[in-house]
């Protein structure tokens, strides 16, 4: 039980260290306050080109009524935009705008920053050891 207690706890200060640097970012780069939801699905489009939104729903496991609304709430925050496709216009590309683009933008650096203290913090084997343990639980 006392490491289960303990493993809780350094789960709790890595992300309180993440948190930190996403306050500290946002104080650098302003950007709205988004959702975590949000910043994840601005993120899944960022990384994907040309995604429809039947393509979408699929990432995310979800209906496409529910993707609509997602990418409508997305449009209202200027985040993105829907393009239609010139060969079938029953069919929309979802993009970021320049918005959507600075919010990625953001979300790596925070990656980054909190990369940079993690490396700060460890050895190189102990560097190449805590690699190799995130890619052991990622994969469970």
């Amino acid at each position: 039980m006392a490491i289960k207690n303990e493993l809780i706890t350094a789960l709790i200060k890595l992300n309180d260290h993440y948190e930190r640097c996403h306050r500290e970012l946002s104080c650098e780069i302003p950007i709205t306050e988004l959702k975590i939801k949000q910043l994840r699905y601005i993120e899944i489009i960022g990384k994907s080109s040309s995604l429809t939104f039947s393509q979408f729903a699929e990432k995310l496991q979800i209906t496409k009524p529910s993707v609509t609304s997602i990418v409508n709430q997305l449009i209202k925050l200027e985040c993105v935009r829907k393009n239609q496709c010139s060969m079938d216009g029953r069919k929309y590309f979802i993009e970021l705008t320049p918005k959507g683009e600075k919010i990625t933008l953001f979300n790596n650096l925070k990656q980054k920053r909190l990369a940079e203290k993690i490396r700060r913090a460890l050895s190189e084997r102990e560097i190449e050891l805590f690699i190799e343990l995130l890619n052991k639980i990622v994969n469970i």
